[in-house]
């Protein structure tokens, strides 16, 4: 006879059954509790209330940007704040192009550039005009147009003048297009020895003078400090013209020397660089008495360091030197005289700065 089967009372299994059912409402109910604990009631009615803890930091996307973890029916949900993102990277870009402008404009300052730098006496309109001491030249209108041509052949950016009457520095610079220091600033009287300088590739910083004996009576010669506009660095142009002749003009024409050392030893302690053009009316008694005194250099040659040996002939009385820079393309250009531009050559070279 089969052994009898034992079965729980079906009440028991229905006890259990309820049990877990319990169990498994109050672990599904948590959450609800948990987001129902975030709801508060007013007076009126109640009402949903988005809990907002403080703003944190967040990376995304390799950005820092402030994000804010909002609860809302239970679920999490990061909002970020992209207008904070945006400012933040427009802040990133305006740096970095300012630490690049920055930089570049310290590589620019620094940046080595070379001058082509003249010397011409023009021969006053005087001279050509009836009653002047040149009646076999051209008059003043044809030999500046023959001038400016020069400007042009030689290529300068800088030339120191001698003798030029405003008449002549008028039509010069309506030709060439070159500014002037001092130009027309000490009077139409006092044009003479007129600095000019191509305005696109350098600006006047400041201006002024040392004055010398000439022929008699003093004369003042300009001074002209000016910037690089491309580098930003600065140098002196100093123009001079001693008188000429013998008797009490050699006495004047030293003067003149001993004046132009001084100012040239002043300006170099300044630590910048100093070019100095000019119709000198000496040759080899300058270069002794002025290059070497003051420490300066020829781009023709000579020397000073065991003696005074001037540059070797044919020396010309129209002079471009300096110091602070390396000098080349020498260039003594003789046509003026040949084609009676001038009674006077056409002296230029090219000077190295920051090398």
């Amino acid at each position: 006879m089969p052994s009898p089967v034992h079965r729980a009372p079906a009440g028991g299994a229905r006890r259990l059954s309820r049990a877990g059912t319990a169990l498994l409402t109050v672990l599904l109910l948590l959450p609800v509790a948990a987001a129902f604990a975030t709801v508060r009631f007013s007076d009126d009615e109640p009402r949903a209330v988005v809990e907002q803890p403080p703003q944190v930091q967040r990376v995304v996307a390799g950005h820092s940007v402030l994000s804010v973890r909002r609860v809302v029916a239970g679920t999490e949900v990061d909002k970020i704040d992209l207008e904070a993102l945006r400012r933040e990277r427009e802040a990133r870009l305006r740096e970095k192009a300012q630490r690049a402008a920055a930089k570049a404009a310290e590589a620019a300052d620094n940046a080595p550039f070379s001058v082509r730098i003249g010397s011409f006496n023009v021969l006053g309109s005087q001279h050509t005009a009836p009653g002047g001491t040149r009646q076999n030249y051209p008059p003043a209108s044809t030999r500046t147009a023959a001038t400016a041509n020069l400007v042009g052949k030689h290529g300068v950016d800088i030339l120191g003048a001698q003798e030029m009457q405003s008449d002549q520095l008028r039509d010069l610079q309506n030709r060439t297009g070159m500014a002037a220091w001092p130009g027309f600033a000490w009077g139409e009287a006092e044009t003479d020895n007129s600095v000019l300088y191509d305005p696109g590739v350098f600006e006047v910083v400041s201006g002024s003078s040392f004055t010398i004996p000439f022929m008699g009576r003093p004369r003042p010669q300009p001074i002209v400090r000016l910037r690089h506009l491309a580098t930003g660095r600065e140098l002196y142009v100093v123009n001079t013209h001693p008188s000429a002749g013998g008797g009490s003009y050699v006495a004047e024409r030293r003067q003149g020397q001993a004046a132009l050392v001084g100012v040239v030893n002043d300006l170099k302690s300044q630590g910048i660089p100093v070019l100095v053009t000019g119709d000198m009316n000496d040759r080899e008694e300058f270069y002794c008495r002025v290059v070497a005194q003051a420490g300066l250099i020829a781009p023709n040659g000579g020397s000073y360091s065991a003696g005074c040996q001037p540059p070797p002939q044919p020396l010309p009385v129209d002079w471009v030197v300096g110091l602070g820079a390396t000098w080349s393309e020498y260039w003594r250009d003789t046509t003026p005289v040949t084609q009676k531009i001038s009674d006077h050559y056409f002296i230029s070279a090219r000077a190295s700065i920051g090398d």
